[in-house]
């Protein structure tokens, strides 16, 4: 809204207030002109509000401006004849029978995410108060005088009728424009002045305060037409949204009290006498009403309590009952529990936002329920994970894991952008007579087992899952206390860093070491000695692995620290990252305070990123590691040529080294060396060094330097070995090679 209508409106609506205080006149006064005054002006502003910011429904604001305009004429109509009730009488019946047209477009405005089935008795409300309108009018038309007692109580009714429902509909929204507020407002507003008119007979009524009244009302349109958010009035988008079930329970209280408030203020002179004796009509419409509403909040309240209320799902609290209706259908067929959690959700979340998150749970949801149909149930039980309980015929080609895996293959598209969801699946036999609680235990059990295995598959249940899956999370258990510090050795064990040598291959069968990759070993106090493979997926799926890694680090560069201070030739330390760490935020800060903290140049620490664990595609990760790089460490791809190998790696990544996996080195021996030629071209095009894993056989070194490959590690230079001994074997191969090392780094 701009200044200039905003002082405008404020004028006006002074003005209006004025009306109150001005003194009576027998014949057209000062009150009655500035009330006609406000209303044309009114008028003019709401017109000029219309054209300004063209609505999307047009029809909604003509009614509007008709029942603007309808004031406008009453007000006229009282300066040109005074104190005639007839024409007061039926300009308010004018103001109840134009802002009837606003109906329609108020029930639009409510329609939104499902509230239509909740305010349908709303909408029964008002068409009861419209009706009691034309009531009025068909008996305002047919009795001589325009003053009966019946017209006076049925109109009045009507307004008590309308001004509650309104009252109702403000009181149980939340998030409404400020427009449609305000249109509804001031609707109210004339209906409690028609109701008062009506009642007295007198147009401006005890004190002028009822015309200062109608003015403000007339202001709040013309305020509402001058808002931006007016475009959208009428439109769902302009309604907000629901309030809770039980605040809406709270707004029936006022449907009740309207009867017995105008009795009482009817008897204490506050209100005319008349107002007593429209507690019957209203009275009886209300209560029946607000019998109505209350009930219909109790079922909701009672429903919700079984229903997810993103979703409509049933809850955990419901699926029993669902459940039992499902078997009681089918007759007894043995049915199938399928636990279903979908992977990574929360990166969705944290990178597209929750909007999108929830409108992907809700996809999901459809989704499953189109797969199953009615031969099954599906149920939300909190965040991202989905209970499914079916049946699938014994021949049918697809069973329950070929069901929900398919149900979820195809991506899922919002605001034109497609997202690829898998989910790991757990599922369970539910035969009759096994109690759903054993039965979800089982595909639970599934379910993780099916993550560990990888992302988008199934798992049925088997008995030796349960040894599995447990023994897991026992080891996460142990994992946590020990690196929290909680447990002795005998109980949790002890974490050891061992270092695998680096070597730079020379000519002939030459090498140096010239650096060491930091491995972990978990000493066991039952398992014996854990190498990564057996624990390190553990520690990820714990949230352990960026605590795991620190432990590593701050233990290897203590190491190297160690080798300095001994004199040993400088080394290069090579520390892995695994995908919780490079999620932690200020990864340099921390490796830049670590190693200066020993005395350690940042140049001497390479960090290894993974191939074999798929690095989500999130900006923040890459944006950590090129803060990384620039405080002066060294990134290395790791595992190079297995698991997600992926040139995008090498573009969103500022990699400075290519370590080949074993896989691809044992290449080398028979000969087959073009795809390791192509990698290696690949890597002099973009001026990366190539470093070859598992090198096991001196016949290894010879076609490994052909291919522009100086650096290697594996068995044949050294398998890993404890701090202590590095210092050992770094000063034989220098005293070996004849030459002393000068420190040059990878």
């Amino acid at each position: 809204m701009s200044k200039r209508a905003a002082a405008v409106l404020a004028v006006l609506g002074l003005l209006g207030l004025a009306v109150a205080f001005l003194p009576d006149a027998t014949g057209p006064g000062p009150a009655d002109l500035v009330v006609a005054f406000v209303h044309a002006a009114a008028l003019l502003v709401t017109a000029l509000g219309v054209r300004r910011h063209r609505p999307i429904l047009p029809q909604a604001w003509a009614a509007v401006l008709a029942l603007v305009t309808t004031g406008l004429v009453a007000a006229v109509a009282a300066v040109l004849r005074p104190g005639d009730l007839g024409v007061a009488r039926w300009g308010v019946v004018g103001v109840q029978v134009v802002g009837l047209a606003l109906v329609p477009f108020v029930v639009r405005t409510l329609r939104r995410e499902g509230s239509s089935r909740t305010t349908w008795p709303d909408v029964l409300l008002t068409l009861c108060g419209g009706g009691l309108v034309v009531v009025q009018v068909l008996g305002m038309l047919h009795e001589t005088g325009l003053g009966d007692e019946p017209a006076v109580l049925i109109g009045t009714a009507a307004d008590v009728v309308l001004v509650v429902v309104l009252l109702r509909i403000l009181s149980t929204r939340t998030g409404m424009a400020p427009a449609t507020a305000l249109v509804l407002s001031a609707s109210g507003g004339l209906l409690a002045i028609a109701s008062l008119v009506t009642a007295r007979g007198d147009l401006l009524g005890q004190a002028r305060v009822l015309p200062a009244l109608e003015c403000l009302a007339m202001v709040l349109l013309a305020t509402a037409a001058s808002h931006p958010s007016m475009r959208h009035f009428g439109t769902p988008h302009a309604g907000g949204t629901l309030r809770r079930d039980g605040q809406r329970l709270l707004t029936v209280v006022p449907v009740f009290l309207a009867v017995p408030v105008l009795w009482g203020l009817g008897n204490l002179h506050v209100l005319p006498d008349v107002a007593v004796q429209v507690v019957a009509p209203s009275g009886y419409v209300l209560a029946c009403a607000g019998v109505a509403l209350a009930s219909l909040a109790v079922r909701r309240a009672e429903r919700s309590a079984d229903r997810d209320p993103l979703t409509d799902l049933v809850n955990r609290r419901g699926l029993p009952n669902a459940t039992r209706e499902l078997q009681q259908r089918l007759r007894g067929e043995d049915l199938h529990l399928c636990l279903v959690d979908l992977d990574d959700f929360k990166q969705i979340n944290d990178t597209r936002g929750h909007a999108v998150g929830d409108a992907l749970l809700v996809e999901v949801s459809h989704r499953l329920q189109r797969a199953v149909g009615v031969r099954g149930v599906v149920s939300r039980t909190g965040g991202d994970e989905f209970i499914v309980v079916c049946w699938t015929a014994p021949d049918d080609e697809e069973g329950p894991a070929d069901l929900m895996l398919t149900a979820l293959d195809a991506p899922f598209e919002f605001s034109g952008l497609p997202y690829q969801v898998s989910a790991s699946i757990g599922i369970a036999p539910l035969p009759a007579g096994v109690t759903l609680e054993v039965a979800l235990v089982d595909a639970d059990i599934a379910m993780y087992a099916a993550k560990q295995a990888g992302k988008g598959r199934a798992q049925v249940y088997r008995p030796e899952l349960r040894e599995r899956v447990l023994g897991g999370l026992t080891m996460q258990q142990e994992l946590r206390r020990l690196l929290l510090h909680d447990g002795s050795p005998a109980d949790v064990g002890e974490l050891v860093v061992v270092h695998q040598p680096i070597v730079e291959l020379g000519e002939g069968s030459s090498v140096r070491i010239v650096g060491v990759e930091a491995l972990v070993r978990w000493r066991h106090p039952r398992a014996g000695l854990l190498v990564p493979d057996e624990f390190l997926h553990h520690a990820e799926a714990a949230g352990l692995g960026a605590r795991l890694d620190e432990h590593v680090a701050t233990r290897a560069v203590r190491h190297l620290a160690q080798w300095d201070a001994l004199g040993v030739p400088p080394l290069h330390l090579a520390v892995n990252l695994g995908v919780g760490s490079l999620h932690r935020h200020g990864l340099a800060r921390w490796m830049t305070t670590l190693a200066a903290a020993h005395g350690i140049a940042p140049e001497r620490i390479h960090l290894e990123i993974t191939e074999h664990e798929e690095l989500p595609d999130d900006p923040r990760i890459a944006e950590s590691l090129r803060e990384t790089v620039a405080a002066g460490f060294q990134l290395d791809l790791d595992d190079f040529g297995i698991g997600y190998t992926s040139l995008s790696y090498m573009r969103r990544f500022p990699i400075s080294t290519v370590k080949l996996d074993r896989s691809l080195t044992t290449l080398v021996t028979s000969g087959d060396t073009s795809l390791l030629e192509g990698i290696a071209a690949l890597c002099r095009a973009m001026d990366l060094r190539i470093l070859a894993e598992g090198v096991e056989r001196s016949e290894q070194l010879g076609p490994l330097l052909a291919l522009g490959v100086h650096r290697a590690q594996g068995h044949w230079f050294g398998s890993a070995m404890a701090a202590d001994d590095v210092p050992g074997l770094v000063q034989r191969t220098h005293a070996e090679d004849g030459q002393e090392s000068d420190g040059v780094l990878i």
